[in-house]
């Protein structure tokens, strides 16, 4: 399947969001849409940044929207307002420093690894860089997508984020295909999994978390 049909595909099951009225007060419901971005902001952005978007999220912006309401507390949009602090952005023109077959699981740190990372005043220069935050499901987790890595196999995923709750960073599997997610796998699980919630359930990305064997 094309990336545009596949684009179409997802946003048709979007719509029927629009009859559901989940009970969890996340995000503006149903979900609402950004106007898209020029061919030519994408590409400037991309020269600037010295790096090159995945195709299905390009394909998006351009074609569907720069941000919205939606998932969880909403698409951030890459070049429209956001609550993203200056000094939270990441920087691009820095590799993203895991690979999907190495990620960083805090939880299975040793504590002398644990206070070696956290010893460091420049840690998080070094872990925020190569990806662009995708939303906030609230409680400092966050979806990100990684656009800058020396790892082909790692380029273009989605990756969960939690450093404030000891988490760590680490890719979301498609439970189906067991393959890391990108960004229209990534959207299109949303859609599935919230119009199969009932109205008061609730669902976290850090139940994909993992990683590639091998």
């Amino acid at each position: 399947m094309q990336i545009e049909e596949r684009i179409q595909m997802i946003m048709q099951k979007m719509k029927k969001l629009n009859e559901k009225q989940p009970q969890y007060d996340i995000g503006l419901f149903p979900p609402q849409w950004n106007p898209p971005v020029s061919e030519e902001m994408v590409a400037n952005f991309e020269m600037q940044n010295g790096i090159q978007l995945p195709e299905d999220y390009k394909k998006f912006l351009i074609t569907v929207a720069d941000g919205g309401t939606q998932p969880f507390y909403g698409l951030y949009a890459l070049f429209g307002e956001n609550d993203i602090d200056a000094e939270s952005k990441p920087v691009l023109q820095q590799k993203f420093p895991y690979t999907v077959k190495n990620p960083l699981y805090l939880m299975e740190l040793s504590e002398e690894e644990y206070d070696e990372i956290y010893s460091s005043d420049t840690i998080f220069d070094e872990i925020d860089a190569g990806f662009l935050w995708l939303c906030h499901e609230g409680c400092a987790m966050y979806s990100i997508l990684i656009v800058n890595t020396e790892d082909p196999e790692t380029y273009g995923t989605v990756w969960f984020y939690d450093f404030a709750n000891d988490v760590g960073t680490a890719p979301l599997m498609d439970p189906k295909t067991k393959k890391p997610m990108h960004f229209l796998d990534w959207l299109e699980y949303y859609v599935d999994t919230t119009l199969a919630l009932e109205d008061d359930d609730y669902f976290s990305y850090i139940d994909l978390m993992g990683k590639v064997e091998g």
